[in-house]
């Protein structure tokens, strides 16, 4: 099993440390396993390696807390080792699965999923596996897609301007690159001459001469 950015797992989360988390409730949903960690980059404790994390390391996972406190959202970084992950949802996956659209940005995502094959992530991605109120009215949409061609993404951009425009939320789409960085579709179809790539263990600038080899 490998892990990449934005997937979630699960795993008996009585393991990790929940010591600084001072939300008694934050606490106790994860320890009862009721939220998925969502494989991140780590800042601080810089690996090496290729865009993917293995059963033989560290994970490093972010937890978001579905309620937020004082206007903010509660999140703690944490990590496991990749043996001891139970399960797996790639945001391809919870793109498939059934939910209510109550929100703008899940009512979004039933549109765009009828036209696109695309993975979700970000709240709605939480709100859908856990069925816990992760998004709200004005909730960004997160969405990821690849090995899609330079019109066939054009396309996605063209529906998701007018479903921002429509539903009065932001729409950001991530295009995963053969290389397994994530570069902004919104950044791809401008004219600079760099692209911010995010991977799992850095971030790099890619020129943009390279990036139609990497789609």
């Amino acid at each position: 099993m490998i892990f990449q950015r934005h997937d979630l797992v699960f795993s008996d989360w009585k393991n990790i440390d929940t010591s600084l988390i001072h939300n008694e409730n934050f606490k106790q949903l994860i320890i009862q396993n009721k939220l998925p960690g969502i494989v991140r980059r780590e800042e601080i404790e810089a690996t090496t390696g290729e865009n993917y994390y293995t059963e033989n390391e560290k994970v490093f996972i972010g937890f978001v807390h579905p309620y937020t406190e004082n206007g903010q959202r509660l999140r703690f970084g944490s990590f496991i080792m990749g043996n001891k992950i139970t399960k797996l949802i790639s945001p391809f996956e919870v793109s498939n699965f059934d939910y209510e659209p109550r929100t703008p940005s899940l009512k979004a995502l039933t549109e765009v999923r009828e036209k696109f094959k695309i993975g979700v992530w970000g709240s709605a991605s939480l709100e859908i596996v856990t069925e816990l109120p992760y998004t709200h009215d004005k909730s960004d949409l997160d969405l990821i897609v690849k090995n899609y061609p330079h019109d066939e993404l054009i396309d996605l951009l063209s529906t998701c301007n007018e479903l921002e425009s429509w539903m009065g939320i932001k729409i950001d789409v991530e295009i995963t690159l053969k290389n397994g960085y994530g570069i902004n579709l919104k950044e791809y179809a401008t004219e600079t001459d760099t692209l911010l790539g995010k991977g799992l263990r850095d971030v790099i600038l890619i020129k943009r001469k390279c990036i139609e080899a990497y789609l």
